[in-house]
């Protein structure tokens, strides 16, 4: 065993370097999808530490999170190389255990693998149409990378009765047989709430993000994406042509590339003949012909090209950085109902990547039209996926923290033989901007005192009887009157009017109990995007109660529709 393990090292490391150097060769003969570097330092380091992370603390699974277009291709070779020229017999991988497969329909993905990849990966590499040939079967010391891990991972789609079949979604099965998995996407937010409850078995990893690369967020702040319109209207489709080409641009031809449907495939043809720019309808949902690739980003452009296109560039697919600086403007497809995963893997995210130095130095990109809402909704959940914040997809959604999940995946625990599932954590809704109310029973002397505040600030009296019950609720009273004039909002004494005692006092008093957060309606909106108090007086049972008000934690109302 020691003999084949030590040669099986030698073969992955010299079809490894064989595969560095053809790689160098390429990109010193300026071919298109040849890389300056065959694995990058960060895809080195991240590969490096999630094998640490298998080795050192017996995971099971490993979830790559990332940014589009970060690099997973070369992360993942370099995975497989490290795993299976481990230093650890009992840990390493064996090279014919090793599979990269995905659960998305897409040849390119597949042939762009394994082009890419060291000889003794290629025949390990399946993409959807070919999961029956994978053979996964008898697993034993493996390791199965699944890239683009949201795509074709319902229960019950092939993806999962491939592995289902295989009996590798077995906790015992893979630990008995020393299996692992590395699952990899940009979208992947359902599954990690799948994973999540996997407990110690799993582990999450975000890939490193060198300075040299650009995505959305930076996308958004220098205005280069933009809202999308509805093409299948002429007049917005004129718009687009005008404003975001023939305005944009002038005589810097370029190729624009609009994701069209039948309903505006036409209208974005007769507004681009209509203002002398060439339209092409793009059907294949996988390549480009040599000759359009001549044609797009080789020859000099004589005018404009609108590319029109359906099922390609979406996720996974690579636009190199020579064709994206033959890009001007793209058009994702506006839909009525957003799905952010498929807005984030769209054209905005192909045209993401390691070319911020050109963009810095001048170089015009963009508009990139898309929904600014599913961005935004993305960037926050990316950086806190547990936290309180929305997201919406075909098969999950979530609002102000509370998912729901309107499929199962296959990585839902009940879907795992013999795992012990844990729950999922507590949400706190952080941008709730209501508080549960402060009850205080003060002596009638006291009350007196404190209603002689009522309409003027003499915090010298009055407020000092509120300051011995709760001296940081006084300050923070203060701290809201000096901040808004809107922030003394209501200081009321209901007594004489049964309906207005329930709503100020008695529904006050019962949230207080129940410890439930509380506002009085009527107030909240008025000014409710400002922080404000409210302070209620309880002739009848010499009670004060105080209510704060943080309106300033209201997102802006695209986040909550």
């Amino acid at each position: 065993m020691n003999n084949i393990i030590a040669a099986q090292r030698e073969a992955v490391l010299s079809d490894y370097l064989s595969a560095s150097n053809a790689n160098k060769l390429k990109f010193l003969k300026k071919e298109d999808k040849a890389t300056s570097e065959y694995i990058y330092p960060n895809q080195k380091e991240d590969a490096t530490r999630i094998t640490d992370e298998f080795y050192k603390n017996d995971r099971r699974v490993i979830s790559v999170v990332k940014k589009t277009k970060v690099g997973a291709d070369g992360l993942m070779i370099e995975i497989g190389k490290i795993m299976c020229t481990h230093p650890e017999e009992k840990f390493v991988v064996d090279v014919d255990n090793f599979r990269i497969i995905t659960g998305m329909s897409n040849v390119s993905w597949e042939k762009d693998m394994i082009d890419k990849s060291p000889s003794c990966f290629k025949n390990r590499i399946f993409h959807h149409g070919k999961l029956k040939n994978a053979d996964l079967k008898n697993m034993k010391n493996s390791l199965i990378i699944i890239d683009e891990i949201d795509t074709g991972d319902k229960e019950g789609q092939r993806l999962h009765e491939e592995l289902k079949a295989s009996g590798v979604l077995d906790v015992n099965h893979m630990r008995e047989n020393n299996n692992r998995f590395v699952f990899i996407s940009a979208t992947m937010i359902k599954e990690l709430y799948e994973l999540y409850r996997w407990g110690d078995l799993h582990y999450a990893y975000k890939m490193t993000i060198p300075e040299s690369y650009i995505g959305h967020t930076e996308f958004l702040k220098m205005g280069i994406i933009k809202e999308f319109y509805d093409l299948s209207e002429m007049s917005e489709a004129r718009r687009w042509v005008k404003e975001d080409i023939l305005d944009n641009y002038g005589t810097d031809y370029r190729v624009h590339i609009v994701r069209v449907k039948p309903k505006s495939v036409e209208t974005v043809r007769a507004a681009c003949s209509s203002m002398g720019v060439d339209f092409r309808n793009h059907t294949s949902a996988d390549r480009l012909t040599d000759e359009e690739i001549k044609e797009f980003f080789k020859d000099p452009l004589p005018r404009h090209i609108v590319l029109g296109v359906k099922g390609f560039f979406r996720r996974a697919n690579l636009i190199p950085n020579a064709w994206k600086l033959r890009i001007g403007a793209t058009h994702e497809l506006c839909t009525n109902v957003v799905d952010n995963n498929v807005q984030i893997q769209g054209l905005p995210g192909r045209m993401t990547g390691y070319w911020k130095d050109d963009i810095l130095r001048g170089h015009k990109t963009g508009p990139h039209r898309t929904s600014v809402k599913a961005i935004k909704e993305y960037e926050k959940i990316y950086n806190d996926p547990f936290g309180c914040n929305s997201f919406h997809t075909a098969t999950f959604r979530k609002k102000k923290g509370k998912a729901t999940h309107l499929e199962d995946g296959m990585l839902d625990p009940k879907n795992i033989e013999n795992i012990v599932a844990v729950e999922l954590p507590v949400v706190v809704d952080t941008t709730d901007p209501k508080t549960v109310p402060k009850v205080f029973t003060v002596t009638p002397e006291e009350y007196v005192s404190i209603k002689k505040v009522r309409g003027a600030w003499d915090f010298q009296s009055g407020f000092a009887v509120l300051r011995k019950y709760d001296a940081d609720l006084v300050v923070e009273i203060e701290r809201m009157r000096a901040a808004s004039e809107h922030a003394q909002d209501n200081f009321t004494q209901p007594s004489f009017d049964a309906t207005l005692y329930e709503m100020a006092i008695t529904n006050s008093v019962n949230s207080h109990a129940s410890n439930t957060k509380h506002w009085h309606d009527g107030n909240s909106r008025t000014h409710k995007r400002i922080d404000k108090y409210g302070i209620y007086l309880d002739s009848i049972e010499k009670r004060i109660i105080v209510m704060l008000y943080y309106g300033t934690k209201i997102e802006d109302e695209s986040d909550h529709e």
